[in-house]
């Protein structure tokens, strides 16, 4: 890429005067190196002019304006009047320009940064500081100011090889966190959370995201201060992409208010829900975080997830509450097991997730069963229940135990049988040994092999009650854990980032 100066030959500045009127970009850098020469600004006429050739949406047009030179102009200008303008009225003009240069092209965007962006960056953190401590007052418009700095600040976020460089700014992640507190502008503090969610799209500067303690704290308590649905639809995506990063599952999970923020957006509808559940869909695929979400506020997130799997009209917000589900599920503490089993509507829930048209939700139950079978026994409360559960699992439609969900679901049977305590349990459940029947007409070959193995073990006289061989339950167990049925230490494979045409970050998939 060509290096950023005034008038390439290869791109020669518009005429004179456009044919709408507009004055001319050559026109304008003539206008703004006058005026730092003489070290003074310009008069509202003039950046009125400036505003007007810039104000339109033609990309190309942009790529012209910002490889002509005149952004540099503007940054010395912008340089000047900044200590001396106590009513903020020419900053104000100057940064929507920078605005309105960023309408170009990704590419243009890159030649813009790497031409003023390290100045223009510590200088725009300046701005915003004026806004924020009073030097440019409301009189002045210092919400409007504030706001569309943050959104310049956002747009540089954009670019990935910027955004791995700012995020190591101290000064800049505190004036978003700065920005997000203050109560001057909504429109910035979205800005600001927008920018975060952008920085967040990659693991390194997940961890620095995180460890910067105020950063969390601001998303969080910005729920409260606006209680509005896109302030949280923003603060949701944020908190999502910080959750895909397993080393800040465990941190995230234990910061004061996280949790209280989660199950808020859980019990919402929309965008805002759907990430929720898959913040936390991530945060139970850590062992370190599991106690903390299961034993949260007496379960209401598992409430939360368990009414979102069966009831939400939204088939991908199900399925990821299925996967939180599934997640929590694979917990090794047995405390923690048990009370997710503890929870009255959980096993009800997986009984009709079970009966989703949805595959992905089918097949995330059935392994949630499948960890709970290995460890609910014969006299616990919820045994009976669980056994119930495991029969109405399998009596569902012949297309549905397909793709492995027999085999999963046969596992479940398995690992009941394996327990000496169930097995008089079991053999006198008529329903079980419907279950099983279902179970060797799927057409899973691994699915009849575990059925038959059932059988066996619910046959044996009293006299022959034997554990079943370890051997062949380590091996069971394996299976239900390993891939494509173990929980997934980051967001799923095919799940994917992007930023829609305004620029918002959006998560889907």
């Amino acid at each position: 890429m060509r290096s950023f100066c005034c008038f390439d030959p290869g791109f020669p500045p518009p005429n004179t005067i456009e044919k709408d009127g507009r004055v001319s970009i050559r026109s304008l850098i003539r206008t703004v190196k006058e005026a730092t020469q003489a070290n003074q600004g310009l008069s509202e006429e003039e950046y009125d002019e400036i505003l007007k050739a810039l104000h339109h949406k033609d990309q190309e047009t942009h790529n012209l304006e910002v490889r002509s030179g005149l952004a540099k102009y503007l940054y010395k200008l912008l340089d000047i009047v900044l200590p001396r303008d106590k009513s903020g009225e020419q900053v104000g003009y100057l940064i929507t320009a920078f605005a309105l240069f960023l309408q170009c092209t990704d590419e243009y965007k890159h030649l813009f940064y790497r031409s003023i962006g390290d100045d223009l960056l510590h200088t725009l953190l300046s701005a915003c500081d004026m806004c924020l401590s009073g030097s440019i007052t409301e009189k002045h418009s210092s919400n409007l100011i504030l706001a569309t700095t943050t959104k310049v600040l956002g747009i540089f976020c954009k670019i990935e090889e910027i955004r791995n460089k700012i995020v190591r700014n101290r000064e800049f992640r505190n004036t978003l966190v700065d920005i997000i507190y203050s109560t001057m502008s909504q429109d910035a503090r979205i800005y600001a959370i927008w920018s975060i969610s952008i920085l967040a799209l990659n693991d390194e500067n997940r961890l620095i995201l995180t460890n910067h303690r105020d950063v969390v704290d601001a998303l969080i308590r910005a729920s409260d201060i606006d209680d509005d649905p896109i302030t949280d639809k923003e603060i949701s995506a944020a908190l999502l992409n910080l959750s895909a990063l397993s080393k800040c599952h465990t941190r995230l999970a234990k910061h004061p208010g996280f949790l209280k923020v989660m199950v808020k957006f859980l019990r919402l509808e929309g965008e805002t829900q759907f990430r929720a559940a898959g913040t936390i869909r991530n945060l139970a695929s850590s062992e370190g975080a599991r106690p903390t979400i299961v034993n949260h506020d007496e379960g209401s997130i598992i409430g939360s997830v368990c009414d979102i799997m069966i009831g939400s009209d939204n088939e991908k917000a199900s399925a990821r509450a299925a996967g939180a589900i599934k997640n929590m599920s694979f917990s090794n503490n047995s405390k923690v097991q048990k009370a997710m089993l503890n929870y009255p509507e959980l096993l009800k829930s997986l009984e009709k997730a079970t009966s989703s048209k949805d595959e992905k939700i089918r097949s995330y139950a059935a392994i949630a069963l499948s960890s709970f079978a290995d460890c609910c026994h014969y006299p616990m409360a919820s045994h009976e229940i669980l056994l119930g559960t495991l029969v109405s699992a399998a009596m569902i439609p012949r297309s549905y135990l397909g793709n492995g969900y027999a085999y999963i679901l046969s596992s479940a049977y398995l690992l009941q049988a394996m327990h000496p305590k169930n097995v008089k349990v079991m053999a006198k459940n008529q329903g079980i040994l419907e279950g099983l029947s279902s179970l060797l007409s799927s057409e899973d070959s691994e699915a009849m092999v575990n059925a038959k193995k059932v059988i066996d073990i619910l046959s044996f006289s009293e006299k022959d009650n034997k554990e079943f061989p370890s051997d062949l339950k380590a091996k069971t167990l394996e299976r239900t854990t390993s891939p494509p049925y173990a929980c997934q230490s980051k967001i799923d494979i095919n799940d994917k980032y992007y930023l829609d045409s305004s620029g918002s970050p959006k998560f889907e998939c």
